[in-house]
């Protein structure tokens, strides 16, 4: 039997329902393809043309070294210049990074930098009270401490709408110079506060180390008052060991407790430094008991089991010598206090310095102009989809009667 052609006709392949739409949309999108080439070339140029007529922004950045921790060889004051021992045990980062951030986000510093005749006048175009200039440098600043212990000091500038050349040059050549005033300020306040610190010290460790002279002529006067009523000379060699050492942790107990009252003076009561200064004091007085009361060793004679008289005397000279260490001590924290009170030397270093910049930071014309681009061919997308819509009701009204329903209210007409 033979077939005809119609008998041989195959069934035409069908495709699924969402290659057709694909395949349509894509169709439509090539029947329109002027609208999507129009529309993103539009966005494109008005977005690079807005680049234009938006603020300029110009951009300068300073990085600054703090000192460097207990640089002056300072035991009472080494908090002010970077962390105490306690907190590098906890692994905190250097707090006078933090206390650089808090100056320069500061409304003083902010005015001392807005008092300059440059910044005040460039401001005053934008605003003409008197804290305007403090605002705006204050706004135009972006501080920010690293965790690798560099602190960085930006600056960023604007201009208004529409910036004319004349802006553009003056807002350029302000960012180096309101850099470097904030720099400079910051320096200034930090040498401010540790030198009236060290004053404060100072006057502090001198009335100490007043008391502490009376005390050891007082201390001197009683051993030799003893030795002549008592004849007795010195001690035996088996306590001239366990006195020196009992003296010694006699000391250092003294010199905590002095430490931990000026330190007191500066931080509050619960800061890490005074808790590792009260924890060295606690350990050193227990060390200290055990001289007195025995435990330190088997040949190490315990004060409280020696003869009275010997004991007495072992009082005696342990006071004095323990009162000679402290007074070593603190006549030379006093002549620290003397010289960090009158030098004046710059707190911080300035790795790299602002430059003025040769170009603006923003507005990027080239990620303006994609930017364009892209939201142009969206809302020619958006167009496309629209006429394919269109066509759909145009076509096959009957399955959009709801939505021409609502299109005749709208019009005033009554639905089919």
């Amino acid at each position: 039997m033979t077939t005809t052609p119609i008998d041989r006709q195959e069934t035409p392949l069908k495709l699924p329902n969402s290659e057709v739409h694909v395949l349509d949309f894509l169709s439509l999108v090539a029947k329109y393809k002027w609208a999507v080439v129009s529309f993103s070339l539009i966005g494109g140029i008005l977005f690079f043309a807005f680049t234009y007529v938006m603020p300029f922004t110009y951009s300068g950045l300073t990085t600054l070294v703090p000192p460097e921790k207990n640089a002056n060889g300072n035991q009472l004051l080494s908090f002010l210049s970077g962390s105490s021992a306690l907190d590098m045990m906890k692994g905190a980062e250097n707090p006078a990074l933090d206390m650089f951030k808090n100056i320069l986000d500061s409304r003083t510093i902010a005015e001392e930098v807005g008092n300059d005749s440059a910044i005040r006048h460039y401001f005053a175009s934008w605003d003409t009270s008197r804290d305007a200039a403090a605002f705006g440098s204050h706004d135009c600043l972006t501080s920010e401490p690293l965790r690798n212990g560099i602190f960085n000091v930006q600056i960023d500038i604007k201009t208004h709408w529409f910036p004319s050349t004349t802006e553009k040059e003056e807002a350029r050549k302000l960012v180096p110079r309101m850099a470097s005033l904030f720099v400079y300020h910051l320096d200034k306040y930090n040498r401010e506060r540790l030198m009236t610190s060290a004053r404060n010290t100072r006057i502090f460790v001198e009335g100490e180390y007043k008391t502490r002279l009376l005390q050891l002529d007082t201390a001197y006067a009683k051993l030799q008052a003893f030795q002549q009523d008592h004849k007795a000379i010195a001690l035996p060699e088996q306590l001239t060991a366990a006195v020196s050492n009992a003296a010694m942790l006699a000391s250092q107990e003294q010199q905590l407790e002095i430490e931990i009252a000026a330190a007191q003076r500066e931080l509050s009561s619960n800061a890490g430094r005074i808790e590792l200064l009260r924890s060295q004091l606690e350990e050193t007085q227990r060390q200290l008991k055990k001289y007195d009361e025995g435990g330190v060793g088997d040949y190490v004679v315990a004060l409280k089991n020696v003869p009275e008289l010997t004991r007495e005397l072992a009082g005696l000279t342990r006071e004095v010598k323990m009162l000679e260490t402290v007074t070593a001590y603190l006549r030379q924290e006093l002549e620290q206090e003397r010289i960090s009170e009158q030098r004046d030397l710059p707190t911080l270093t300035v790795l790299d310095s602002a430059m003025t910049p040769d170009r603006k930071s923003s507005p990027k014309r080239s990620v303006a102009l994609l930017l364009g681009l892209f939201s142009g061919f969206l809302f020619s997308i958006i167009f496309v989809i629209w006429k394919r819509f269109q066509e759909s009701v145009r076509l096959n009204p009957e399955e959009h009667h709801r939505y021409l329903s609502v299109i005749n209210n709208i019009r005033g007409r009554k639905a089919k």
